[in-house]
């Protein structure tokens, strides 16, 4: 009977091969436990920086009667680049790319500046991530990075400030 010998073989080798994979699916059950428990849902509760977050710092507002335009940036020291696309940022006039002490800053013109803050907001909350956790928070790698760290509100512009807003606070004050 050969081929009892061999069945016998086959079944005495897939216990070999299957024990140890028996362990290890035993012993990660519990860490992928973990890990979807981590992963779930948390009863509602906001992540750390999220829009409801009351420790987000206000935004600067600064000259708010006034109007200003890209020739009175630009004599305050701003180096205008090029004149971008403002066809996604609602009610925009226009938005434009510079700097200002070696730093990336963009200008969004609208033509108020109630019009700046109802309009702009959202648009400049998202270029800046505000509100988002903040990478590595909450869990692992976040895709929150973009080219802005901040903005204020200056009269009918927003200004994205490349790193911090106090980068750009001289710029932002001088043109009062």
């Amino acid at each position: 009977m050969p081929w009892l010998s061999v069945a016998r073989h086959s079944a005495i080798h897939n216990r070999r091969v299957m024990r140890p994979i028996r362990r290890i699916a035993v012993a990660l059950l519990p860490v992928v436990a973990l890990i979807a428990l981590a992963c779930g849902s948390d009863g509602g509760a906001q992540p750390a920086g999220s829009a409801g977050d009351e420790t987000l710092e206000p935004v600067p507002v600064l000259h708010e009667g006034s109007t200003f335009t890209i020739d009175q940036l630009i004599e305050a020291g701003w180096k205008r680049s090029k004149e971008l696309s403002a066809e996604t940022l609602p009610n925009a006039e226009s938005a434009w790319y510079g700097f200002y002490n070696r730093r990336d800053v963009e200008v969004r013109i609208y033509p108020s500046h109630a019009s700046a803050v109802a309009d702009g907001t959202g648009p400049a909350d998202e270029a800046t991530g505000r509100g988002k956790p903040a990478p590595f928070a909450v869990g692992g790698i976040s895709a929150t990075r973009t080219s802005y760290g901040a903005y204020a509100i200056v009269g009918n512009l927003v200004v994205l400030c490349e790193v911090q807003i106090s980068e750009c606070i001289d710029l932002l004050e001088s043109l009062g």
